[in-house]
């Protein structure tokens, strides 16, 4: 059985636009259905070129830019001795990255025996002379690691299309030869073989035979999934521009086109779509992460009615990215800032644990990493409404406990601190359960376009057209083949 903690993260990884698993279990339900459609439609040979095709990509998608930024991280950043783990971004507000260095030596003097945060103190004065060069290096790593990526991209395609070529001459050359085997039994003139052969041998000496004819930098540098856009802009563009025939490219445009909806935006809209749903239909906020509804910090917070001191702690208007930064480190004990380490808007650095209180809300920040001032004010703003919408509820369990009770005829007793804390309780177990039930419905939508819907129009419109029906690349190969050979035999 799942433990509670584990299906929390779960569900928060399923939730999140900016995790890559998602993306992932997407493409490789769409990826699977269009194999299988491939299959039907073309049997082994389309089959095969298309599992290559996309599982190749989704391997270089989604592996390629964390792969190559590592190799360079290798190669740029330690032979000039910088951390590559610091977050550029912490270096944009000067009053900022002030404050990371003096609360990263804080750290260092409060875990003098903790090698990590002796680390992180050190990496950040090292750049404080050298912020030039590091912010150069760290754009050319990600200039550099996305082309790397899209030229592996190429070398896949090159890559699938000769296997295909080859495969496919193979099969036909075979074929043929059965047919002229065929012939040669029932005619004692039998010239056309070795006519067979000198194409068969020609083409195993030409090796090189040919059958074909504004936005912020900043949000694509630092969220993988947009970063994977400009790769998928490329791949599209490539699988388009190289398509072999008509029936290809409409394959490409159909799948390329429903992919990019479902994998980039749909996600995005259905979560808000449920979310407004969820909250205009049933009073229920689910707009936060898994694990925070389904922390039993928030919940203690909840019941005891912490929440809202913790709350009112926070800089009051609106604060400077500088101020939020000295509240979440002066205030590690605040719910608002356990929860933004819970869900890791707040990175932390591990062994920093109080003993017995082995959980990474209670880690020390890790200051090297950036932390999204919008990103904390989002959270605390969310926390307000939930314990506003969980003080509506208890309110309306009481109306309706008073209403029971006058139809009964009986005194309504006021509800005690236990009942307000029942009430809560059940407040929050709809919250979640509404929260994993937007999660599950957000991607199983995704999923049954991408994996089942989406392949079988593709199948549907490919059976509509008789002459449409046939692997368009095998046909055209062949019938170049055959070209070839009424050539040869003149």
């Amino acid at each position: 059985m799942i433990s509670p903690v584990t299906a929390s993260k779960i569900y928060s990884i399923l939730g999140n636009n900016d995790s890559l698993i998602p993306m992932a279990i997407k493409d490789t339900s769409n990826s699977l259905g269009l194999t299988a459609g491939s299959y039907i439609t073309g049997k082994d040979a389309e089959s095969q070129d298309r599992f290559i095709d996309e599982f190749g990509t989704q391997a270089i998608w989604l592996l390629g830019i964390p792969a190559y930024k590592k190799l360079l991280d290798w190669t740029m950043f330690k032979p000039l001795g910088f951390d590559a783990g610091v977050d550029v971004r912490v270096l944009r507000d000067p009053e900022v990255f002030e404050k990371a260095k003096k609360f990263a030596k804080l750290h260092d003097e409060k875990f003098k025996d903790n090698k990590d945060v002796k680390k992180i103190a050190k990496s950040l004065e090292d750049i404080t002379s050298k912020q030039k060069l590091f912010k150069g290096l760290t754009f050319g790593k990600f200039i550099a690691s996305t082309l790397l990526t899209i030229i592996s991209y190429g070398a896949l395609t090159n890559f699938r299309q000769k296997y295909r070529e080859k495969k496919i001459t193979k099969e036909f050359f075979e074929k043929e030869a059965m047919k002229r085997a065929n012939a040669a039994s029932n005619s004692k003139l039998n010239k056309v073989p070795h006519v067979f052969n000198s194409v068969h041998n020609k083409d195993k000496k030409d090796k090189n035979t040919s059958f074909t004819g504004g936005f912020n930098i900043q949000d694509f540098m630092f969220s993988p999934v947009k970063n994977l856009m400009i790769v998928d802009g490329t791949i599209t563009t490539e699988r388009l521009v190289k398509s072999q025939n008509k029936q290809e490219f409409m394959g490409f445009a159909i799948k390329e086109g429903s992919f990019w909806f479902f994998m980039y935006m749909a996600g995005a809209q259905i979560k808000s779509w449920l979310e407004n749903r969820s909250l205009k239909k049933h009073n229920i906020p689910i707009d936060l992460d898994a694990r925070v509804i389904e922390s039993d910090v928030l919940k203690n917070a909840l019941l005891n009615k912490e929440i809202m001191h913790n709350i009112n702690q926070f800089p009051v208007g609106n604060p400077t990215p500088a101020e939020i930064y000295e509240f979440v480190n002066t205030n590690q004990d605040n719910l608002i800032v356990k929860m933004a380490k819970q869900c890791e808007i707040i990175k932390t650095i591990k062994g920093t644990e109080p003993d017995g209180q082995k959980n990474l809300m209670n880690r020390s920040i890790d200051n090297r990493k950036f932390i999204d001032p919008e990103d904390i004010k989002g959270l605390k703003d969310k926390l307000v409404l939930l314990f506003d919408k969980g003080e509506e509820f208890v309110a309306k369990d009481i109306e309706a406990a008073k209403l029971k009770a006058q139809q009964e005829g009986k005194e309504f007793k006021e509800f005690t601190s236990e009942d307000i804390g029942k009430s809560l309780e059940k407040y929050l177990e709809k919250v979640k359960k509404a929260n994993r039930g937007a999660t599950l419905k957000n991607i199983g939508a995704c999923i049954g376009f991408l994996g089942i819907l989406m392949p079988a129009m593709i199948v549907a419109w490919r059976f509509m057209d008789k002459d449409n029906k046939e692997y368009q690349v095998r046909k055209d190969i062949e019938n170049k083949l055959r070209a070839q050979m009424a050539g040869q035999q003149v």
